[in-house]
């Protein structure tokens, strides 16, 4: 028995140190001599590098095409399958021309004679990007915003002061959405320094980007008073004071307290008189306390919301609305991504309050109407905790 054991633990030993080794790549077949070059080569040069368009010979044993070429200083080597007849270069942020090896590699590896074309790319993405980059002042504190028009796969690092005032990183954000903008809060209206860095996927780096005198000052924020807000009851609004619940509890601070509509009422809508214009910077919806979290039973999980600056018709008519979100951002994400009423300790601890940005250029407003379209038990009402919202009512 004993040998045995031993026998065992060499075979396991023996396993181990064959996976740790590092991966080789081995001919598939025996040699069959040099293989021929592609041919009908076009290049075409892109943003930050080149499309390279070839013909594979006609051969059943070519393994692929392989790129061979110089990149900020360094060997590079990009192998594509027989199947594929273009190569992509990228990475490049020159405009200096740069060549390219081509070499058909077969199935025992061994490799043609090399083809050689050269291409100078057109501006790279990461500086087309970085042109476009603008850096001011929002409420609480800066906005950065930017143009992806190649929707390039970049990395954004924000940075702004830490406590003892020094610029360090505040947040970093990866991202090849066409345009994005992101504001960091959490200042007083006081002069301070902030920037921009930019990466990509290849090692480059953008220069530091700066607003005009690398400073800006902050828009100051407030929580807007809820003293003087009404509900608004409109024909095609939902009752929230159903179960409990009454329509103004969701604007009464007091997360203890809610609306809730009826079953077969969503798409639900509420509208609420903030009593004044305001310029709002962001709103935070609040989900009830139910089974323990947020993530449960008619608490909001899909929504729309618009704004309008004079009283509304009765009738509710939504085109005298004007919509403050991307309907793809009216979504309450559950941080651990688990499906339905799932939870993890991290959704639990997170809380019961979502936070939305408004854009900047969203006009001030005195109305505020949210619709909810779904819930997170599918339920078919709702009933939301409270809606708290930001900004100035000076601007």
């Amino acid at each position: 028995m004993k040998n045995i054991i031993n026998f065992l633990c060499i075979v396991l030993l023996s396993c181990v140190v064959i996976a740790c080794q590092e991966r080789e790549y081995l001919p598939i077949s025996g040699s069959v001599g040099k293989p021929d070059k592609v041919t009908d080569v076009a290049v075409k040069s892109v943003p930050g590098g080149a499309v390279i368009n070839y013909k594979v010979p006609n051969d059943n044993n070519i393994l692929g095409v392989k790129a061979v070429y110089q990149r900020n200083g360094k060997k590079v080597e990009t192998l594509v399958s027989f199947y594929d007849n273009i190569l992509n270069i990228e990475g490049f942020v020159d405009n200096a021309s740069h060549l390219v090896q081509l070499i058909t590699v077969n199935r025992a590896l061994e490799e043609s004679e090399p083809v050689e074309v050269s291409f100078t790319p057109l501006e790279a993405p990461i500086n087309i990007v970085k042109r476009s980059v603008q850096i001011s002042p929002d409420f609480g504190g800066p906005r950065f915003q930017w143009v992806n028009e190649h929707k390039s796969p970049l990395t954004f690092e924000m940075f702004t002061p830490d406590s003892l005032g020094r610029l360090s990183l505040s947040k970093v954000l990866v991202s090849s959405s066409a345009i994005m903008q992101h504001t960091i809060r959490g200042y007083q209206a006081d002069e301070i320094p902030v920037a921009m860095v930019i990466h990509d996927r290849f090692g480059n780096i953008s220069d530091t980007i700066y607003p005009p005198g690398k400073k800006i000052i902050p828009l100051f924020e407030e929580k807007i008073s809820k003293n003087n807000m009404s509900i608004v009851f409109l024909d095609n609004d939902a009752d929230f004071g159903l179960h409990d619940g009454r329509p103004e509890y969701v604007i009464d601070d007091d997360e203890n307290t809610f609306g809730h509509t009826n079953n077969n009422t969503l798409p639900s809508a509420i509208t609420i008189d903030m009593g004044r214009k305001v310029k709002m910077s962001r709103f935070v919806i609040t989900n009830r306390n139910y089974w323990g979290h947020a993530f449960s039973w008619g608490n909001i999980r899909t929504f729309e919301v618009y704004g309008r600056v004079d009283a509304p018709s009765k009738s509710g008519d939504w085109s005298e609305w004007t919509r403050l979100l991307d309907p793809k951002d009216c979504e309450i994400i559950k941080p651990s991504g688990r499906p339905g009423t799932d939870v993890t300790p991290e959704d639990i601890t997170y809380g019961l309050n979502f936070e939305f940005d408004v854009p900047f250029e969203i006009p001030t407003f005195r109305y505020f109407r949210l619709v909810v379209h779904s819930t997170w038990s599918m339920t078919t009402f709702t009933h939301p905790a409270e809606i708290t919202f930001y900004g100035s009512t000076n601007f």
